[in-house]
């Protein structure tokens, strides 16, 4: 056999052999039911910590008080929050001023255990509101406790807005 020949065949025997090891179910011979691969068991397992993995609100909201943070600002936190733990996309731009757009929509993805209200500083005409917690996926090199700060201002109309989060 000639070189270019030899190349192809080997070529092909490689195609053959690979596709050959791409999907590994095993059956049992006398109940004849399919056993799931490695992957399928990781997917699974992945779909239930994922699911397991869910923001959380344990923030005792009667008990904030700080002479900062007004009443609307605890609605608008509380709502906040909420679609943080609902995943709820709509509910979250809701929360937010109308002037806050997508750029936080990744947070959501991040589960969180709010815990608490720290204290509230005065910025200029902001209030920042830190809103204290746990992250719930233990990533290696990354503290759990998190920490989000919540920026208030006021809109045009005088009410309470967040304007961003950091």
């Amino acid at each position: 056999m000639n070189k270019p020949a030899q190349i192809i065949s080997i070529l092909i025997l490689s195609v053959n052999v690979l596709a050959g090891c791409g999907k590994q179910e095993t059956t049992g011979a006398s109940t004849n039911e399919t056993v799931p691969t490695t992957s399928e068991s990781v997917v699974k397992e992945g779909t239930a910590q994922s699911a397991a993995l869910q923001s959380l609100d344990e923030i005792k909201w009667n008990e904030v008080k700080d002479p900062l943070i007004e009443d609307a600002m605890i609605t608008k936190l509380k709502a906040a929050i909420a679609a943080f733990v609902s995943k709820d996309l709509d509910q979250f731009h809701t929360a937010l001023g109308p002037n806050v757009g997508t750029g936080h929509d990744y947070l959501l993805d991040h589960p969180v255990k709010f815990t608490g209200i720290a204290e509230a500083v005065k910025e200029n005409d902001r209030i920042l509101i830190p809103v204290v917690g746990e992250r719930l996926n233990k990533q290696e090199g990354y503290t759990p406790d998190i920490r989000y700060t919540f920026y208030f201002a006021k809109g045009k109309d005088g009410a309470w807005q967040i304007v961003s989060i950091d």
